[in-house]
């Protein structure tokens, strides 16, 4: 077995696990399952859930009366034995649960932006580890490929060698230039494993074959039109400032006078005895002023942070829709003009060595200069994906495209 044909096959056992390299060991899902897959059995989404559960319960604990009646005995043995009972209940007059329901209310709305926040952000990082996997996988390719035609110069410079007619200069240029393709294989194995680390470590689990991006230039691109009022974080913003403007009304009602009212009945020596009370606290050192101005300030503070929030909510949206527009454009560049004139370039170059119409020096720069062209075609593929999700991003339309890909 030849040199390269060692290569290959350390760099096919080095890939194992990373590369779809047998077609029946594990089918390549769809990205709208994988997605679903990655999400249902998420710790992180687990743990939003529990706590969108938790603002549910506190919510029902907020409609809740919030006082208890009291019950009191009383015993008395003295020259009249005095025995009472009674119950006490202090009365919501100014509506505490109300306010405290208000709030619980508007935590709900925090929780479900904290969930939406977390799945989106959690989709971001799962798509661009899929274009980054498949950008490592082209250039493993594109390296490959790069090293069979290097393989097949260097036979070639060889051959003409034997023949007389070129120098042995010419050849071991060949071979340097076949020993550095062999170590780019190698090294983009390499930025494969870390590429697919990523991916394993947000999915839980080793793959041989993992989902591929979907050509954005095929997609309806205007269906999805961005609305800010939707983001995830602008809610969360908002719901904020609701608790800080409920957290106002609860300092207010929680220093009002709240009475009680108690009814007690029972014997004294041998007459019936029954009493009718009612208790009001009369807020004289303590009026809950320093409670009042801090909720106060903190609904301030939020209504800054939502002004805040839009402003680099829509600066992302403009930037995210500026930028994919840009890499649309170049990628229909490449796809149209520069890829076809690539394919003849190569071929050309190819008839051009074989026909010794070019010197050994000339082909490997200009095989180069195909590579690396091919290389950025790669990089343009990749650019695209990542704008495309971080337009969908930035337009609150991340989680309803990926639904509509299941």
């Amino acid at each position: 077995m030849d040199r390269y044909r060692q290569i290959v096959c350390a760099v096919a056992i080095l890939a194992t696990g990373l590369l779809p390299l047998a077609a029946g060991a594990q089918q390549t899902q769809s990205l709208g399952v994988f997605t679903e897959q990655v999400l249902t059995l998420h710790p992180a989404i687990r743990a939003v859930e529990k706590e969108l559960a938790r603002a549910m319960a506190s919510k029902r604990a907020a409609g809740q009366y919030p006082h208890n009646p009291e019950f009191e005995a009383d015993f008395e043995d003295t020259a009249e034995r005095t025995t009472a009972f009674g119950i006490s209940q202090t009365i919501d007059v100014w509506g505490r649960r109300g306010a405290r329901v208000t709030a619980a209310s508007a935590e709900i709305e925090i929780s479900r932006a904290e969930y939406d926040l977390t799945k989106t952000n959690l989709l971001e990082r799962l798509l661009l580890a899929v274009g980054e996997n498949e950008k490592q996988s082209n250039l493993l390719n594109l390296a490959i490929k790069r090293l069979s035609l290097s393989d097949q110069f260097l036979r070639l410079t060889q051959k003409f060698r034997e023949a007389g007619d070129i120098g042995q200069a010419d050849v071991l240029t060949a071979e340097v230039t076949k020993s550095n393709a062999e170590l780019q294989v190698a090294a983009t194995a390499a930025d494969i494993a870390e590429a697919q680390r990523y991916l394993i470590a947000l999915t839980g689990e080793k793959r041989n074959a993992w989902p591929k991006p979907l050509d954005i230039l095929l997609s309806k691109t205007e269906m999805h039109k961005p609305d800010l009022d939707k983001t995830p974080e602008l809610r969360f913003a908002r719901a904020a400032l609701l608790v800080s403007k409920a957290g106002i009304t609860i300092a207010n009602k929680d220093w009002l006078p709240y009475p009680t009212i108690g009814v007690r009945v029972g014997e004294e020596g041998e007459e019936n005895l029954f009493g009718f009370s009612v208790s009001v606290p009369l807020p004289v050192w303590n009026q809950g002023t320093g409670e009042k101005m801090a909720a106060s300030a903190d609904a301030a503070g939020k209504e800054f942070t939502v002004v805040d929030t839009e402003r680099r909510l829509r600066a992302r949206l403009i930037t995210a829709e500026e930028r994919f527009k840009s890499a649309q454009s170049a990628i229909q560049r490449w796809r149209n003009q520069t890829l076809p004139t690539l394919r003849n370039q190569e071929g050309l170059l190819n008839q051009l060595a074989e026909a010794r119409e070019i010197g050994t020096l000339e082909y490997l720069q200009q095989l180069n200069q195909l590579i690396e062209t091919e290389s950025l075609g790669i990089g343009l593929e990749q650019a695209l994906w990542n704008a495309w999700i971080a337009r969908l991003r930035a337009g609150a339309n991340l989680i309803a495209w990926v639904e509509e890909l299941k």
